[in-house]
């Protein structure tokens, strides 16, 4: 092996070992594709041409009988639109030529006699018997450019090679660095973090910012949430305490008839806003959630990387070469004489596998952190895109809103094993504001998954339908808990819950939010244990002509 360099340091030739191993295995498995490749199209060329040539012969059994040759060469013609078709000949059989096609090609004599295929040069030579009642009446020759579609293959596939190598050096090179401390340490951080929040609803704590990478980011915009969440949580139990406080002193108040009615009035709009932020603290909620759910799964990836790295058998093979020095010159004779330097050969080869096998657990690791980590991303932008357009009124497809809101919740589905099902009708589009919608729906599908906590189907359908001439409708049903009748009348009511941490804010707002835009929320049940179903109307933009 004079041509590896010796005078390196250690640390490049290790990375060299790697990624010439890799580069070896990647070139056998690619000799080995592009033969099947070869093999492949070959297969499929002749089988073309020869249901080519079948066609063309039952074409060509009338012009035969009549020894119309106008017609054959017509049929012949429309050989014009392969273009690897070079020439055509339509023999009788007393030898005469009934119709041509092309140029006058190769001699008849050089191809295989009786129906068949022969490859000449860069061409694949095809006879097909012409019968009529089992009798041969003629017979067909054609004569393909095989080498065009071979060697635009073979352009196609070493491009493709090209490419293939250069990525897998370039993750070879990537994998041979540390990744523990540069990766694993500020997501772990990160996830811990949002573990404790979530265990005890302490929107005060912050999250460590490690580097200033992608990750730091994220970090930055996790922690913004997280001061948006605590002051909307702050705000919302501030107004809410003062509402109760307020509502009270007015009951008391009867005498004052009139201005009774402005403070109701007053207060009503309070609760409105009131109910405005707790469905963007639903919203928020639900995204932090979802995060932390997604952060769960890049926590499991980064520490498998870790361990995959601490058990890693990179350093056997320096203690392997570092016995090599030792032998004084004699290399060649403790290789062959020693009984440890005999065992060294095979135990690089066994080492070089086992190389190979971290390599490709360690890449798809990291192929699956890259998703979570976008996955994380694609909430956040989301989530900070349906927050700048609060109190606009727009055109929009429903199914886009609902999408939206199933990916806010697409990790908590996930974890919890919910199985969704897609029941879209086409409808018109709907004149909303988008924000309103998404915190009804998000409230929805979050209150489905409670639902379904204990049950052992966990089915949720999505439906969307026409309603009537001038509305759309959205359901949401659930396999979940049911819904006693007597409660079917009371949970939009302000402060009505039956969660043990819940508000009762949420059902409250969405009703609040449905009607401002000119629809209605309502719910159905056949009772506890039947599960439920939220139907949300809205109106649509442009309503049909009467």
């Amino acid at each position: 092996m004079n041509w590896f360099p010796r005078d390196i340091p250690i640390r490049r030739k290790l990375m060299l070992v790697v990624l010439v191993s890799s580069t070896a295995a990647l070139l056998v498995a690619s000799a080995a594709l592009f033969a099947f490749q070869v093999y492949t199209f070959r297969q499929n060329f002749m089988r073309d041409l020869g249901s080519l040539a079948e066609i063309i012969s039952a074409n060509s059994t009338a012009a035969i009988t009549f020894q119309d040759g106008d017609s054959a060469r017509e049929i012949l013609a429309g050989l014009r639109v392969r273009e690897h078709i070079e020439n055509a000949f339509i023999v009788l059989p007393n030898g005469k030529i009934l119709a041509r096609y092309g140029d006058d090609g190769l001699p008849l004599a050089d191809y295989p006699g009786g129906t068949g295929f022969r490859f000449k040069g860069g061409d694949l030579l095809q006879t097909q018997d012409i019968r009529l009642d089992n009798a041969r009446i003629g017979t067909l020759y054609l004569r393909s450019n095989y080498g065009s579609g071979y060697g635009d293959l073979l352009h196609m596939y070493l491009g493709a090679l090209a490419v293939v190598l250069a990525l897998s050096s370039g993750i070879a090179l990537a994998i041979s660095s540390r990744l523990q401390h540069v990766i694993s340490a500020p997501i772990q951080k990160l996830a811990e973090t949002a573990r404790i929040i979530a265990a005890r609803n302490d929107y005060s704590l912050r999250a460590e910012k490690l580097e200033s990478d992608e990750i730091g980011d994220f970090t930055d915009t996790f922690n913004n949430m997280l001061e948006q969440i605590q002051y909307q949580d702050a705000t919302l139990q501030a107004v809410q305490n003062t509402l109760e406080l307020q509502v009270e002193e007015l009951q008391h108040e009867i005498a004052e008839r009139k201005r009774a009615e402005e403070e109701v009035e007053a207060l009503h709009n309070q609760l409105v806003e009131a109910s405005r932020r707790a469905g963007m603290a639903e919203v928020a909620t639900g995204v932090l959630h979802n995060v932390g759910n997604v952060l769960n799964s890049v926590n499991v990836s980064s520490t498998l990387l870790a361990e995959l790295l601490r058990k890693s058998r990179t350093p056997n093979v320096a203690l392997a070469a570092g016995l090599l020095p030792e032998q004084n010159g004699e290399i060649a004779h403790w290789l062959t004489e020693d009984e440890k330097g005999q065992m060294l050969p095979s135990y690089l080869a066994e080492l070089g596998r086992h190389l190979l096998t971290e390599h490709a657990d360690m890449t798809a690791e990291i192929e699956l952190l890259v998703k979570n980590i976008e996955h994380i991303k694609e909430i956040v932008a989301m989530q900070q895109n349906y927050a700048k357009v609060s109190g606009f009124i727009e055109v929009l497809p429903l199914e886009k809103l609902m999408e939206d809101a199933v990916q806010m919740n697409a990790a908590a589905f996930d974890r919890h094993r919910i199985n969704i099902v897609r029941d879209y009708e086409t409808v018109p589009n709907v004149r909303v504001d988008k924000h309103k919608v998404l915190q009804i729906l998000v409230n929805l599908l979050r209150n489905a998954k409670y639902a379904m906590e204990s049950c052992t189907e966990r089915r949720l359908v999505l439906g969307i339908q026409r309603q009537g001439e001038y509305a759309v409708r959205v359901t949401v049903r659930d396999t979940g808990c049911g819904i006693p009748p007597e409660n079917l009348t009371r949970i939009f009511s302000h402060g009505f819950t039956t969660k043990r941490d819940g508000h009762g804010f949420g059902l409250h707002s969405g009703a609040i939010a449905a009607k401002e835009m000119g629809g209605i929320l309502t719910a159905e049940s056949d009772g506890p244990g039947r599960g439920a179903a939220f139907v949300l109307e809205l109106p649509i933009a442009e309503p049909l002509p009467s």
